[in-house]
């Protein structure tokens, strides 16, 4: 981006110029963190003086995908608990929060890139969106339950987490992760930081 800079060392006026990947909103981040920052100000014969210089900054992305639950080693579930859990996945992949894709914090992206992006979570994690069922089926036998509660239980997270373990040998998540970032990167260039780096 490109400053200007106070005989004091502040910076002002800050214009982005470029951005990897750009348009989504590393642009304003940036712009607000240089603002608040200080630099040595120019000098010439007389002293301190106004100047414009141009400011990198870059962002580093943790690339490291989190570790594998461990695989599933409850009770198998019974007709019942199947049937309430491909219940719950219906109502799962009804949900238009879960359905927009929102939670991946696409809203940022242009209409075509988040089209691109959302295409891509649709084929990558849809079999993630068919074991849903089975997973809940396998938490409810666990839990000794035949039915899925209507209301989210207090302990939601101890749910999530056996979830999580439920599906772990129907479908590999961190696979299908590093595989979107490679895509995104590969498209969208990520940057020099990240190059070759999409993996785990």
């Amino acid at each position: 981006m490109q400053c200007r800079t106070s005989v004091e060392g502040r910076l002002s006026a800050c214009t982005p110029m470029s951005a990897r990947p750009a348009n989504l909103g590393f642009e304003e981040i940036a712009v607000r963190l240089v603002e608040a920052g200080l630099v040595t100000p120019a000098q010439d014969a007389s002293g301190p003086v106004e100047a414009e210089i141009i400011a990198r900054v870059p962002f580093s992305v943790p690339m490291a995908l989190p570790p594998k639950p461990p695989a599933w080693d409850g009770p198998e579930p019974n007709p019942s608990q199947r049937a309430a859990g491909e219940d719950y996945a219906r109502r799962h992949r009804a949900d238009p929060l879960i359905r927009s894709r929102l939670p991946w914090g696409l809203q940022p992206m242009s209409p075509e890139m988040r089209q691109t992006v959302k295409s891509w979570i649709d084929e990558l994690f849809a079999r993630s969106d068919q074991v849903r069922g089975l997973g809940m089926a396998r938490v409810l036998a666990k839990r000794d339950l035949d039915v899925f509660l209507r209301t989210k239980p207090d302990d939601w997270d101890d749910w999530t987490k056996e979830m999580a373990s439920a599906m772990a040998d129907l479908f590999d998540g961190t696979e299908a992760v590093a595989e979107l970032r490679r895509r995104f990167c590969a498209r969208y260039d990520c940057g020099p930081a990240l190059e070759g780096d999409a993996a785990p």
